[in-house]
């Protein structure tokens, strides 16, 4: 399965490693070893920190490593686990699934503990950490493939109260948007363990292309100390950010408000992130550098909305997601 060496009664930080026993061709006896630091400052809120879930998202795991090697202790009310790269071998090899295995981690919940390195490395965090905890904070962004305005996502729930706190917990990051959607495929992620426990679950769209930027750092490395603050975990004036302008909510009411691309072309967007589109306005344009008699073709806009979402990279393929629309909230 997994072993993490780390005293959970302990005060102070401690910094361990997991490691998660694997064979490959290329390493018969691999040893995983993938860092946590954990805070403990007494009784208190408890709440877990993951980035790189998928490795090519590396703006969380800058931002998480950032945190776990500059926050002081000493200022820590109650417990915080914090993994920078969870997906450790995917990060370093520049890809969104691990190459150990082809698994895709945040669809692997809630894992098999006899399965292969990625699932078991799911079953760990669903059997081990998230029963330590009453917060689990999953930071995602674009990757390679998709570029978003920076956002964090909560999933609406049954309980007019627990959205509301869903919400207040998002909106205290201080993106510029909270996104409300549900996934088609969230019955295998871990927020679908987490809410199934009764814990609060934020996840997070913090940009894209594989790249790290100034904003994209700042914006997450801010954020999660309001939101540290916003849950109880950081006592007396700690140096805080600046509060944040309000967060827009939005949702992705349904399949409708995505559109895919039908071909192979180099895609070229005419919207910057964060416009508001009519429905039928041009977003952008395919252009078919391989063909001599196919001549630029516009792409229309889905639905009236915010522009969320485009294509990561500029060539794109059949069924790839070219851009996202999303829509004022209103319950």
């Amino acid at each position: 399965m997994g072993r993490l060496n780390i005293n959970w009664e302990r005060e102070g930080r401690q910094a361990a490693y997991l490691e998660l026993p694997s064979s490959t061709n290329a390493s018969a006896w691999q040893n995983l070893r993938i860092p946590v630091f954990y805070f403990r400052g007494g009784e208190g809120p408890r709440t877990l920190l993951i980035g790189g879930s998928h490795g090519d998202e590396y703006e969380s795991q800058v931002a998480l490593s950032k945190l776990a090697h500059g926050l002081d202790p000493n200022v820590v009310l109650g417990s915080i686990i914090i993994i920078p790269s969870l997906n450790l071998p995917a990060a370093l090899a520049r890809a969104r699934l691990s190459p150990l295995d082809g698994g895709n981690l945040n669809r692997e919940f809630p894992g098999d503990a006899r399965g292969t390195v990625t699932q078991r490395l799911a079953h760990f965090v669903t059997h081990e950490l998230v029963p330590r905890v009453d917060n689990v904070v999953d930071l995602h962004s674009g990757g390679r493939t998709l570029q978003f305005l920076p956002c964090t996502f909560i999933h609406e729930q049954s309980d007019a109260a627990r959205t509301d706190a869903f919400l207040a917990a998002a909106q205290s990051f201080g993106a510029p948007l909270t996104v409300i959607l549900r996934e088609d495929h969230a019955d295998v992620m871990l927020d679908d363990v987490v809410e199934r426990a009764g814990k609060l679950m934020l996840a997070s769209e913090l940009g894209g292309s594989a790249l790290v930027t100034p904003d994209t750092v700042q914006l997450a490395s801010d954020g999660l100390l309001r939101l540290l603050k916003h849950l109880g975990h950081l006592s007396g004036d700690h140096s805080q950010p600046m509060v944040a302008a309000p967060s827009r909510v939005v949702s992705v009411p349904g399949p409708e408000y995505y559109l895919h691309a039908d071909d192979t072309a180099l895609f070229e967007p005419m919207r910057e992130l964060g416009e508001t589109v009519q429905e039928g306005a041009v977003i952008g344009f395919y252009h078919y550098i391989d063909r001599l008699d196919r001549a630029p073709v516009p792409l229309h806009a889905p639905h009236s909305g915010l522009l969320l979402c485009t294509n990561g990279e500029a060539l794109v393929h059949r069924d790839d997601t070219v851009a996202v629309i999303a829509a004022d909230y209103w319950r």
